[in-house]
């Protein structure tokens, strides 16, 4: 019987490496975390030595990217926002995913974040991004850009 790869951890696991494997190709000094509950998804040191952290979404179609259940968008300075799409085709081992890296300070200013009925999920808009961060569309420049002054 054939697993199938459209569930909400294999997907958000699935996301993780595959901007784990992006950086690294990107020659970035990234570090992934590992564990069900963990705080940070990758750590990536700056050319002065700080560290940026990069959260991971993952989503397979174009559902809206589930960021916590704190009731709010954790936004810092030093960190990033990469939301990754499948576009339904997250078994499809040919197709290639979209990916958004956005500073959170950005996503605090323009974004479609909402929080649920119980006040706790908080969720960033899947059309929102697509209609307004198509500059963030498979880049890394925003990072590039922090990893160089930092």
């Amino acid at each position: 019987m054939k697993k199938n790869a459209d569930t909400n951890y294999n997907t958000n696991l699935a996301s993780e490496y595959l901007m784990m494997s992006l950086l690294c190709r990107a020659g970035k000094d990234a570090y992934l975390s590992l564990g069900n509950k963990k705080g940070v998804d990758i750590i990536v040191k700056t050319e002065k030595g700080a560290i940026c952290i990069v959260e991971v979404k993952g989503v397979n179609k174009r559902n809206d990217w589930l960021i916590g259940n704190s009731g709010k968008l954790p936004i810092e300075l030093n960190l990033f926002y990469a939301l990754v799409c499948f576009h339904g085709k997250i078994d499809e081992l040919t197709a290639t995913a979209d990916f958004w890296v956005i500073p959170s300070t950005k996503l605090a200013e323009h974004s479609e974040h909402k929080i649920s009925k119980n006040e706790k999920t908080v969720y960033i808009s899947n059309k929102y991004v697509r209609e307004h961060y198509e500059a963030y569309k498979n880049t890394f420049e925003w990072l590039d850009n922090f990893l160089k002054s930092n």
